[in-house]
């Protein structure tokens, strides 16, 4: 007797084309996280693997195939990394050593460029290299030697494809951990190009990464020889190349920009790029950019404080803002702006910063009243032997002006002292070291502060207990940030689970609500598994970022700090021109 074996229909086929479609997109186009986690802030728009989805999806069976070649926004992610570059043999040099060439392998590139039809595109050029050793080598030379990345022949092959796509890019990202092959993406990109349509009409995001955060630190720009850049910057993407220069269109769409280690023309950048928004009125809010981050520029070629203004008047609706080891530097003499850039849209901030005076500067030439989540870190190099003392940039977060002489001053000519973020609902302070006065005084100007984050910042903890104002009942205490509903700790010694016990106890005896979401991240060394942590959730920093800053090492390892260790490297510490 024969058995017969019925096919059954496999379930997901039974969906309308249309949620299948829709399912494909999500397999495709998932991100990895948030794009204003900033501690994740390296990680790509799109990740690799889910770029290749899609030929995956189409690979199962006719029916999949079908619905995957005709949504054309499956393929709308152009990915060229290092995996594209075929390095093959072209014979033998003088020496009798092997010489090699490299090629642009475009075949996926091409396929999704076709499949993607009139669809907008996110471009992602990827030049890192994993075995990248911070070594030189010679591949900053201007006249790209043998040695040179080979992505940084292959910058202008890429363009050259993706140029005639380009009134439907939606973004475009270019990661390097070196400079020359920047270098090149921005002279094609500062030389004006005819394509279809007019410029890149439809483009929303702009990334330019140099992956080295060392660099930043430095007063002179590495490689020396790097001039900056000539031309109007990004004029390729602004239209037709005939007409003049005054008439240049900014990029319609173009809501965020993030510049890190890569330096402009500032002037330009603020007058062409962004230049519209000087004369856009109210209602063109949604015409402007949103986001702009600029990030590890060595001093030589942060912008100057007028040309850093010109920047943010050219952003008047701006929502996000990150300046990390960027940002004008500026004189002693400088007193606080009289007349700050208006940003009544900014909703986020975050200040990494070398120069505790240079910052505290930096926030008086911004008024930002409806500021909600503002983030401050000490991004000095960790090699650093001196900690800045926050206190002035924390007295000017609390009250607008830089030193308690000041307010004492204020004070007693009866004017009213106003905090510069009244509206303020989330803070982070990371590395943040000052005494406990400046933490006080901020905490006790934070009415609404919801969500507090801390990492090394001590005395951040203590400022929240209850404290007595001056000329007030002495039985009679004011809590601080009344309305803190979750406070975050991370990298925390073991006894800070026991002062934040305290501090919490005397905030309920005086009246304040309970906090309902308190963690706390310990680093390994100081987990007792065998402790009672009571009621607080207690997580091992055993995650990348949590681990702590100083730790002590056995007698048979090597010394860090001794010479040539991992903070006391001279030859490292002299080909960045860093201080050990």
């Amino acid at each position: 007797m024969m058995n017969c074996h019925l096919r059954r229909p496999c379930h997901i086929n039974a969906l309308p084309v249309e949620i299948l479609s829709y399912i494909f997109m999500l397999a495709t186009h998932s991100t990895s996280s948030s794009i204003s986690d900033f501690s994740r802030r390296y990680e790509v728009p799109f990740s690799h693997d889910s770029v290749t989805m899609p030929t995956v999806l189409a690979s199962v069976h006719r029916h999949w195939r079908n619905i995957a070649l005709s949504t054309s926004t499956l393929w709308s992610s152009l990915v060229m990394s290092l995996d594209q570059v075929v390095r093959v043999k072209a014979g033998l040099n003088a020496s009798g050593q092997h010489t090699y060439t490299a090629f642009l392998d475009v075949q996926r590139l091409a396929a999704h460029i076709a499949r993607s039809r009139n669809s907008p595109v996110d471009i992602l050029i990827d030049t890192r290299d994993p075995d990248w050793d911070f070594e030189d080598n010679g591949e900053e030379c201007p006249n790209y030697g043998a040695t040179s990345s080979p992505f940084t022949t292959l910058i202008p092959q890429i363009l050259d494809l993706l140029f005639p796509q380009m009134y439907r890019w939606r973004s475009l990202t270019i990661l390097s951990d070196t400079w020359a092959p920047l270098r090149v993406a921005l002279e094609c990109l500062s030389v004006p190009t005819v394509t279809n349509g007019s410029g890149a009409p439809r483009l929303e995001t702009l990334i330019l990464m140099r992956c080295n955060e060392f660099l930043g630190h430095s007063d002179t720009f590495i490689p020396h020889s790097q001039p900056i850049i000539n031309g109007i910057p990004f004029v390729a993407l602004m239209g037709d190349p005939h007409q003049a220069p005054a008439q240049y269109k900014p990029l319609p769409k173009l809501r965020n920009i993030t510049l890190v280690g890569v330096h402009l023309n500032w002037a330009d950048f603020s007058r062409y790029t962004l230049g519209a928004a000087f004369d856009q009125p109210l209602s063109g809010a949604l015409n402007c950019i949103q986001s702009l981050e600029l990030s590890q520029h060595c001093r030589e070629v942060r912008p100057t404080c007028d040309e850093f203004s010109r920047i943010l008047k050219a952003c008047p609706f701006l929502r996000r803002l990150a300046i990390r080891v960027s940002g004008p530097t500026f004189d002693k003499s400088v007193r606080p702006s009289d007349h700050p850039v208006s940003l009544p849209l900014l909703e986020e901030l975050h200040i990494g910063y070398t120069s505790v005076d240079d910052a505290a500067l930096l926030l008086s030439e911004i008024n930002a009243p409806n500021l909600v989540t503002l983030a401050i870190e000490d991004a000095n190099h960790i090699a650093s032997l001196d900690d800045e003392d926050a206190g002035p940039l924390l007295t000017y977060c609390a009250t607008g002006l830089f030193d308690l002489c000041d307010i004492l001053a204020e004070t007693s000519s009866n004017l009213a002292i106003k905090p510069p973020f009244p509206q303020l609902e989330r803070l982070s302070l990371d590395s943040v070291n000052a005494c406990i006065s400046p933490f006080t005084l901020l905490m006790a100007t934070l009415p609404k502060l919801r969500d507090l984050s801390l990492r090394r910042t001590p005395n951040a903890l203590t400022a929240l207990l209850p404290i007595q104002m001056p000329f007030v009942d002495a039985c009679t205490h004011t809590i601080p940030c009344p309305g803190l509903e979750s406070i975050e700790i991370f990298c925390a010694e073991k006894q800070t689970k026991h002062v934040l016990d305290f501090v919490l106890g005397e905030r309920e005896q005086n009246g304040a609500a309970r906090v309902p979401a308190v963690d706390m991240h310990l680093d390994a060394c100081s987990m007792d598994v065998e402790e009672d942590i009571g009621e607080f959730q207690i997580v091992e920093g055993d995650v990348a970022g949590m681990q702590p800053r100083y730790r002590e090492w056995e007698l048979d390892e090597e010394d860090p700090f001794a010479p040539g260790g991992v903070f006391n490297d001279p030859e490292f510490d002299e080909a960045y021109h860093l201080v050990s």
